[in-house]
């Protein structure tokens, strides 16, 4: 069963069984991504997969009821001087996702799972950092896997043969921001939100170490706002995109709620040496 926890009482959640409960709660930012797609990509595209996530999870474990709650507006989105980006901290981050996972498990709910569209791994690592903690304090009840679900390689995909997907992901990865990736997703989801011009907007091409430097960063995406290959898009791209990820986030999903094979789905790759960086 899906429900939206939003439209139940309080005495319609204290009759669930805590157990067999899944509560997912998305956070991300609202943030520019270029000339041609909107400010509230990343929070469509989390509440898209959530709910792709959860109709394979009801099939998949059907004694068990997934309970969506509304996504939190807020991320670590330093994209600089963009009108329409708000950027926050990573301490607001880890408080806010700490303090809700907190309160939610003392409703005695034993599986949160904390989703985001946005794969910066400086916002991905205070979401775990905060998920750290509130395990700390009740025992693993909370998962936030996309830092993990993220740095999956090509390989991983769960597309469909034949796929364009694979080849795409080998021979454009430095695709970082509102580039073919997420321009694909979103037309597939939300088509009218983006621009029919985003076929004229120019590639922009920066490599991963790049990334770290903020200047370079700031000067390649001036007048535009986005990295990547924004004209490579299309719908069907995007099919496979979001259906790869709702069964990414499945397989997760599965595995925490079974307690089986989960801890790889627990830390991004650089979880460890970006933890150590002051909140």
């Amino acid at each position: 069963m899906i429900v939206d926890l939003m439209a139940e009482s309080w005495e319609d959640i204290s009759q669930m069984n805590a157990e067999k409960l899944v509560v997912f709660l998305g956070i991300a930012p609202i943030e520019e991504h270029g000339r041609h797609l909107p400010i509230g990509v990343d929070i469509y595209e989390t509440n898209h997969w959530i709910h792709k996530a959860a109709e394979r999870l009801d099939s998949a474990l059907p004694d068990y009821c997934f309970a969506i709650l509304p996504t939190i507006p807020l991320g670590f989105a330093d994209m600089g001087q963009f009108p329409g980006n708000i950027h926050v901290s990573r301490r607001l981050i880890f408080d806010v996702v700490y303090e809700t996972t907190s309160a939610i498990a003392r409703w005695d709910v034993h599986n949160i799972i904390i989703i985001s569209a946005h794969a910066d791994p400086l916002h991905a690592i205070a979401v775990e950092q905060a998920c750290e903690k509130t395990n700390k304090e009740h025992g693993d009840i909370c998962l936030a896997p996309m830092g993990a679900i993220f740095n999956l390689g090509p390989e991983d995909t769960s597309a469909a043969e034949p796929s364009e997907l694979p080849a795409m992901q080998r021979n454009f990865p430095d695709d970082f921001h509102a580039g073919w990736i997420e321009t694909s997703c979103m037309l597939s989801i939300l088509p009218q939100y983006v621009k029919s011009d985003y076929m004229k907007r120019p590639n922009i091409v920066l490599q991963g170490r790049e990334m770290t430097d903020g200047q370079k960063v700031a000067a390649a995406i001036a007048g535009e706002g986005h990295i990547g290959f924004p004209k490579l898009a299309t719908a069907s791209l995007g099919a496979e995109l979001n259906n790869d990820m709702a069964e990414k986030i499945k397989t997760a999903v599965c595995c925490f709620v079974k307690r089986e094979d989960f801890a790889r789905y627990m830390k991004h790759p650089l979880h460890d040496i970006l933890s150590s960086v002051p909140l």
